[in-house]
């Protein structure tokens, strides 16, 4: 890789059907300090991406499952259930990131005829009041169980093979709802796993957002060892591709698959350049220069 190019094929790690959202996260860098565009992607956009990954890389495609979110709530895309059949028709492995909230009977019934066959259930908190610090939704917590619920008994019957992840994230807001849910959720019929989720400030380039993390909890410094850029890209809902799932605002576009191939982004000039970024343990782009994942 002595030009930052790659034999290997791209993959995709996610796929941003939008980035609307009716939550505001604290732990969100969309919440405040995202500045890009809100849009949904259309059919064809989302057609397109899926059937080059099928194309050029059938064994991913096959075996790793694709995440249908970025920086968005997915359900409230019109069409979100025909996107992820779509890929789910092309041998695709669709997974998804959603809020319990907006699981209300029909837009249940539709994700599960859709076929996921993974889906992380975020559910912060352990009441209305620690919910709305956390999700920035009033009164919401009690509504939230109640759908999960109903969705889990919907889901034994519509889309049993669909893996459930109930899932809170680390971090000081939310230890006392972690240590006061773990059992209740890891013991509920139909759930999986319950994942206690790591912090992240994302692409450190969000002040309020690192912010939250944990003092004790801060990576030391090490040498560079990211190795995104060398396995998977992003996809934003208005078809440009990023190199990285943290890369909420777009700081550093490699191309857009309305313009040219993804396999020519995969080894185009913006990417091979990030390569030699990591390569060389220099990295000052403004994306990657401030991340505490390369410090790990």
């Amino acid at each position: 890789m002595t030009d930052g190019r790659l034999e290997t094929p791209f993959a995709i790690f996610n796929i941003e059907l939008t980035n609307h959202c009716p939550f505001r996260c604290v732990m969100c860098p969309r919440t405040h300090n995202m500045k890009r565009d809100q849009g949904y992607m259309s059919f064809e956009v989302f057609q397109h991406v899926i059937d080059q990954l099928v194309d050029a890389n059938p064994d991913y495609a096959r075996n790793h499952g694709v995440w249908l979110h970025h920086f968005g709530e997915s359900l409230v895309h019109p069409e979100f259930d025909r996107l992820m059949a779509y890929a789910a028709g092309r041998g695709v492995s669709p997974g998804l990131s959603v809020n319990p909230l907006m699981l209300a009977p029909k837009i249940a019934e539709r994700l599960l005829l859709a076929r996921p066959a993974k889906l992380y259930l975020s559910l912060d908190g352990h009441d209305d009041n620690s919910f709305a610090r956390i999700r920035g939704v009033e009164d919401a917590y009690g509504k939230s169980v109640e759908r999960l619920l109903a969705f889990l008994e919907m889901k034994k019957v519509l889309s049993p093979s669909t893996r459930v992840l109930l899932s809170m994230i680390h971090f000081d807001a939310n230890i006392e709802s972690i240590e006061k849910m773990r059992a209740y959720w890891s013991g509920i019929d139909g759930i999986d796993q319950f994942l206690d989720k790591p912090f992240t400030s994302f692409d450190g380039n969000t002040p309020e957002v690192t912010a939250l993390r944990q003092r004790d909890r801060m990576p030391e410094q090490h040498p560079v060892t990211c190795r995104v850029p060398m396995q998977s890209v992003t996809i934003t809902w208005d078809g440009d591709v990023v190199p990285c799932c943290f890369d909420f605002d777009k700081r550093y576009v490699l191309g857009n698959v309305l313009i040219e191939p993804l396999s020519d982004i995969w080894n185009g000039p913006a990417m091979r350049a990030l390569r030699l970024e990591f390569q060389s343990n220099r990295v000052e782009n403004p994306l990657c220069r401030n991340c505490e994942s390369l410090r790990q």
